[in-house]
């Protein structure tokens, strides 16, 4: 009678375990993966960088997220140095139709600029009954979205 009882709680808190271990890994591999990135643009004088080009390097160093190159949104921006306003996190993520929100801009800045580079990725819950996230931030489909950021300074030349 013990074991009836017992067993789907034990279970329960295995499965949620497992599944924010799982995120956990996600975001930490993403977060290095940005960083990685990003210290390739800071040292590398005179490159030209894209969008994709960027969020493909991303992709290449982050193996746990699958669908990586429709799944990761990239947003890199000049800060204003005068009043250092940053953008609102919850709406850089792409939904799944690939409709950005706001419209992503990607600007790559000049010498001595201040710049904000910012990932977003979609990742489903491996277990969906798992419960995991009730208020992490999620789509329409339920996908979670994985964030990261990080400030850079372009380097005179």
């Amino acid at each position: 009678m013990e074991f009836v009882i017992v067993f789907p709680i034990i279970i329960i808190i295995f499965v949620a375990a497992f599944e924010t271990a799982m995120l956990l890994t996600r975001q930490v591999i993403m977060e290095r993966s940005l960083d990685s990135a990003v210290r390739h643009l800071r040292l590398t004088s005179g490159l030209s960088v894209t969008h994709d080009a960027i969020r493909e390097n991303i992709c290449e160093n982050s193996p746990v997220l699958l669908n990586c190159n429709e799944a990761l949104l990239l947003d890199l921006r000049v800060i204003d140095q005068d009043t250092y306003n940053l953008p609102d996190y919850h709406t850089l993520c792409v939904d799944r139709s690939g409709v950005v929100n706001p419209a992503n801009e990607f600007t790559p800045g000049a010498q001595n600029e201040l710049m904000l580079v910012r990932v977003c990725a979609l990742v489903d819950r491996i277990l969906p009954i798992s419960g995991l996230g009730l208020d992490l931030t999620r789509d329409d489909t339920g996908a979670i979205h994985l964030t990261a950021a990080t400030i850079f300074v372009n380097e005179p030349e």
